[in-house]
């Protein structure tokens, strides 16, 4: 993060030769899932954040990231948003929150960045979580987020006995969100977004709980909400369960805030936000009519 006039840790590392490695093996939405691209004329939220409450009871905690591991805190929060949303749909499976610690070592260590310094790339991660693999908190000993152990795993690398047992949980598919019509379709059909940018905001919501743009960051979150009443997206951050400060709306969790469209798309058009599947491919599916439906409180 660049501007000193925010007191918060960012680590996204931009986009240069080592990002743009990565992001060229992957398609975009639209390229490898061209029939999801389609209209949202019905003008009802997207809110697949909504799937983190169903599941858990409530929306977590998180704690706030302590070190520049950005990257991992939004693709492990994005990658418990899609467990979440794969079971609300029915999936036999188990709610397992996700190591970002261990996100953020192999992010380095595919990219071949291990040594000092904080920082990574949203297509590094998900090349590690593809390609490696990802592990549960409780996989790790005494697994609640340590920034020391995510300093320490940056520097030197995850464990390799964890890396053998990540082999079994791989993520099964991502692709490249650079437009608007990709991110709502992406959402539409149940796959968070993780999104990298510089784009700095505001830290109090206004009344209809949006942050408005405001300074560089280099930072990574995740895209779990959109919007068309007043077109934006609902982002979800790593700086502890009560930032930004101001109200909210449509049930959005307390650690999120939304931002207009256009801010969003130029955040997109940068090149590192990254749809996630648990399958190998990203196909149609019906959301629960909840999510795209809320009765203001």
């Amino acid at each position: 993060m660049s501007d000193s006039t925010y007191p918060y840790i960012g680590g996204w590392l931009g986009v240069d030769d080592v990002q743009r490695g990565f992001a060229a093996k992957r398609p975009t939405l639209a390229q490898t899932a061209p029939d999801l691209i389609g209209d949202e004329a019905d003008g009802k939220p997207i809110l697949v954040y909504k799937a983190l409450k169903d599941v858990l009871g409530a929306y977590p905690s998180y704690p706030a990231q302590q070190i520049g591991d950005c990257v991992s805190f939004g693709h492990g929060h994005g990658l418990d948003m899609l467990q979440c949303i794969e079971i609300a749909l029915g999936a036999p499976m188990d709610f397992r929150e996700t190591s970002t610690e261990f996100i953020y070592g192999t992010s380095r260590e595919v990219a071949g960045i291990l040594g000092r310094g904080d920082g990574s790339y949203g297509s590094a991660a998900v090349e590690a979580m593809t390609k490696i693999g990802v592990v549960s908190r409780e996989m790790v000993p005494d697994g609640a987020y340590s920034g020391t152990r995510a300093k320490s795993w940056g520097r030197y690398g995850a464990p390799a006995d964890l890396k053998q047992k990540a082999a079994e949980f791989k993520l099964g598919s991502t692709a490249q969100v650079t437009t608007w019509a990709e991110l709502v379709a992406a959402l539409k059909n149940g796959y968070p977004v993780t999104v990298s940018s510089g784009q700095g905001f505001t830290m109090t919501r206004d009344a209809a709980g949006f942050c408005s743009a405001r300074g560089v960051w280099g930072h990574c979150m995740v895209i779990g909400g959109v919007r068309f009443d007043r077109p934006g997206a609902c982002i979800l951050q790593s700086w502890g369960p009560d930032q930004p400060a101001g109200p909210l709306a449509l049930d959005q969790p307390s650690f999120s805030f939304w931002a207009d469209r256009a801010t969003i798309e130029g955040m997109l058009a940068q090149g590192d936000s990254w749809a996630l599947a648990k399958a190998p491919e990203f196909a149609a599916r019906a959301l629960p009519e909840h999510w795209s439906y809320h009765q203001a409180a």
